[in-house]
């Protein structure tokens, strides 16, 4: 045989005196040699598209060994008819190897046939008979008025269906829509206990009010509390609100502790702050980026708040970017489309610029670096108007403090010697490349860990200006 007739020759061929000996079988003595044949090749083709549709069975159903059941599903996908009767529950083949004398004494397999005795038989149990059909009753109505159980069907009030007489194309608009009263949810409110709403009074009072000591008690409570989950909705409405009241009042103060009641829930390990993540960051991004955060802006020291508040914002990112996709990817644009916003005031600008640097070393290679140069040239267009404020002033030396404190640490790290002050100017432009230049090079011939910056926390720097 040659080599291209070897590979068309069939993987799986019945047997010519196997198709001969089945039709013997069946009373069929009288098949020509062509006829055989033709009928093997046919087996042999049914045979092998059968088995390739079992196997993809058994290769979805993850199972190493092919069964009856895939067997019988392949049948029927082909629209064939199953055969009944054959399993291997054991693994064992239900048929037997005998000697057929008429076919030269070959092997051939059977069914084995087991032999029932009638006295089993007889003495076997009988069938539990099947359930027969109950009738059940209700009550339709009792006294005149229907009972609300399950049986009877919904009660409809008398002013629906005044409604649905004199407007019949409500209920036709209400099926149209699938408006079904059963499938919407109605939210109920949980009702707190007298202790629950006393401690809620007497928390929320001590962390806005003006005595240092209960604050400081009522923070901690929240920090270490485990038992706030049914008022945990209602602190975070009560921040959220507070922020949207105090920002429209310029009132630093209560923002201040409002922030600061942000940062003892997150740190309640008890709590599970998810759910709440769509009131907390806008209340913590207003007190990044808003206009203005108090009457003076110029003398009040709200750049603590700015620097507290993107503190709170890293920390919520790395805490929740895991369960939830995406987070860090939204609170990132929200940043950058702030930054790149011209009609902006340069406070806002400092907001981005500090939240984009405390999400780490990562997020300052990738989006710092890039806007640095762009920033540069805003503040070089600033400082030559002649009618630069003093609070515009004061917002560009926050900023040269910002990129002192973030960049020559980052740049360092990620990037090897020798340094061009060339490169410092191409990548960074001519106000900051210079500086950054001096700064990296005073920085690389010092230890490292001197260089690291600082962690905005509530048991740092920081504390002392929020108190």
């Amino acid at each position: 045989m040659t080599t291209t007739e070897q590979a068309k020759a069939p993987i799986l061929h019945f047997p010519y005196q196997s198709i001969q000996f089945i039709a013997d079988s069946n009373q069929c003595q009288h098949l020509t040699d062509d006829s055989i044949k033709y009928l093997t090749l046919e087996v042999t083709g049914i045979v092998r598209f059968l088995l390739q549709d079992a196997l993809k069975f058994t290769r979805k159903c993850r199972r190493t060994k092919m069964i009856t059941d895939d067997f019988e599903s392949a049948m029927k996908m082909r629209y064939l008819e199953p055969i009944v009767g054959f399993r291997l529950s054991n693994g064992n083949l239900p048929f037997k190897t005998t000697t057929a004398a008429g076919l030269g004494h070959r092997e051939v397999q059977c069914i084995d046939d087991h032999e029932l005795q009638l006295d089993q038989v007889i003495t076997a149990p009988m069938p539990k008979i099947p359930l027969d059909v109950s009738i059940r009753t209700h009550w339709l109505a009792i006294e005149g008025k229907q009972p609300t159980i399950n049986e009877n069907p919904e009660i409809i009030s008398k002013a629906d269906l005044t409604t649905d007489s004199l407007d019949p194309m409500k209920s036709l608009t209400k099926k149209r829509y699938n408006l079904d009263a059963s499938k919407i949810k109605t939210s109920n409110p949980h009702e707190l206990s007298l202790e629950q709403q006393i401690y809620y009074k007497e928390i929320t009072e001590a962390c806005v009010g003006s005595e240092e000591q209960k604050r400081q008690e009522a923070i901690g409570s929240l920090s270490t509390e485990t038992g706030l989950h049914q008022i945990l909705p209602r602190i975070v409405l009560f921040i959220s609100e507070g922020v949207k009241v105090n920002l429209m009042q310029y009132n630093l103060a209560i923002l201040i502790y409002l922030m600061r009641m942000t940062s003892a829930l997150l740190e309640n390990k008890s709590l599970y702050c998810e759910k709440y993540l769509h009131q907390l960051f806008p209340a913590i991004m207003s007190c990044i980026l808003a206009k203005q955060l108090c009457v003076r802006p110029d003398a009040d020291n709200h750049w603590a708040l700015r620097d507290y508040a993107s503190s709170r914002c890293a920390q919520m990112v790395k805490m929740f970017s895991a369960s939830i996709h995406g987070l860090r990817n939204r609170i990132v644009r929200i940043f950058l489309r702030t930054f790149h916003s011209e009609r902006l005031p340069l406070v806002t600008h400092y907001g981005a610029l500090v939240g984009l640097c405390e999400m780490g070393q990562e997020t300052i290679e990738e989006l710092v670096f890039p806007i640095i140069r762009t920033l540069g040239d805003r503040i070089v267009k600033s400082i030559e108007n002649p009618l630069l404020s003093q609070m515009d002033k004061t917002t560009i030396e926050r900023i040269n403090g910002v990129i002192s404190k973030y960049i020559p640490p980052a740049y360092r790290t990620s990037r090897s010697t020798p340094d061009d002050p060339e490169h410092f100017k191409q990548e960074f432009g001519s106000f900051y490349g210079p500086r950054l230049y001096t700064q990296v090079t005073q920085q690389r011939q010092q230890p490292r860990s001197t260089t690291q910056p600082t962690q905005v926390s509530e048991s740092t720097i920081y504390q002392t200006h929020l108190d």
